[in-house]
């Protein structure tokens, strides 16, 4: 295995007074215990989510999708949809497979700030089973004139509550979900988007108030981390390369998510593209990314055993031509692996496969 240049720990990272405050007193219980292996067969499917609205031709611009299971079962992606990439017409919207139903509705508005894009939306279900909305609200044409907002559902995205501010900053962007550590702090992962830097925000009283950590700092720069919590109640991310250098980066923290310590993975590609991360049931991390230093194609999926010292050999989930990218996945409570990306920009792509199918040759 190669690692390139590390960089960074508690001084680099920018702890301050709060920060060291915050660690002294972060809780410290250790993530629960793994699951047994899953039974599930070998299977895998793959389909294309529709595009058009009711009644409506189907818009020409289709990204950064972002999926959750319900409390009852159903299926909900959200995602940016518009004529392109930071449109004023850009909006969120969202599509929703019943239990029981292999039939995507029609996309839906969720989100639409008029004459200016909304963008870059994240899905995350949180453990009173509320549902929430976060994603991006510009307010001129380029993302570092943006605003985080939220809305939140508590009927499983039935009906929602108003857009209001999230984090307490401008030109910080999201991409991956949160995650709720054992010890019940909520970690939102973050970046701003001026400067490549990703940013932890932390919230001890379920969402209410959010403070910031340190940012990341790396060279080469990183973005759009993706976070798990391991075994020893540490934390552990995937970043995306920020200088087209070819390769992806990771950083381990502590619970909360304050002190950092980055490396570059020379045995990992990335070519400057979001990457996915979450820990299935087995403990194992399941990663999604792109295998390449240069194209953003494949889309891949590589297995970690060892809370992602190493990975196991990638296996494709989804070929040809680029783009195919910016990957969103969750287990569902039946123990199978979905993932939505985006295909070409032109839509969003849905695959769903069991550990089984990965692990075969």
């Amino acid at each position: 295995m190669i690692f390139l240049a590390a960089s960074i720990a508690f001084s680099a990272s920018g702890c301050g007074i709060q920060d060291w405050f915050a660690l002294l007193t972060c809780p410290t219980t250790i993530a629960p215990a793994p699951q047994s292996t899953d039974s599930l067969p070998p299977e895998f499917t793959s389909e294309r989510l529709p595009s058009s609205p009711d009644r409506a031709p189907p818009y020409p611009y289709n990204h950064t999708a972002s999926i959750v299971e319900t409390p009852n079962g159903d299926l909900l992606v959200a995602w940016g949809a518009g004529s392109y990439e930071l449109a004023p017409d850009t909006q969120i919207v969202v599509s929703r497979r019943s239990e029981g139903n292999q039939e995507w509705s029609s996309p839906a508005t969720l989100a639409d700030k008029p004459g200016f894009a909304d963008a870059n939306c994240v899905l995350f279900l949180d453990d009173n089973g509320t549902l929430h909305l976060y994603y991006v609200e510009l307010f001129g044409d380029n993302f570092c004139l943006s605003r985080t907002m939220q809305m939140d559902s508590p009927d499983g995205g039935v009906t929602w509550t108003a857009p209001r501010p999230l984090l307490d900053a401008v030109c910080i962007l999201l991409r991956n979900r949160p995650i709720i550590t054992a010890g019940g702090t909520w970690i939102i992962p973050a970046y701003e988007q001026a400067v490549y830097q990703s940013q932890f925000w932390r919230s001890s009283d379920r969402g209410a108030t959010w403070q910031a950590t340190g940012k990341l700092f790396s060279v080469p720069l990183n973005l759009q981390p993706a976070v798990v919590q391991l075994a020893d109640g540490s934390l552990f991310t995937l970043l995306r390369n920020g200088s087209n250098s070819g390769t992806m980066l990771d950083a381990r923290g502590d619970a909360c998510g304050i002190g950092w310590t980055v490396r570059e993975r020379g045995d990992l590609p990335n070519p400057n593209s979001g990457v996915e991360l979450i820990r299935l049931w087995t403990g194992e991390l399941l990663a999604i990314y792109n295998d390449s230093a240069t194209l953003r194609t494949p889309l891949v999926a590589a297995l970690s055993t060892n809370g992602g010292e190493s990975w196991s050999s990638p296996k494709i989930i989804a070929g040809g031509p680029p783009q195919l990218s910016y990957p969103s996945a969750i287990q569902t409570a039946d123990g199978r692996i979905h993932v939505v990306y985006s295909a070409n920009l032109t839509h969003i792509e849905h695959v769903t496969f069991t550990r089984a199918w990965l692990l075969q040759p």
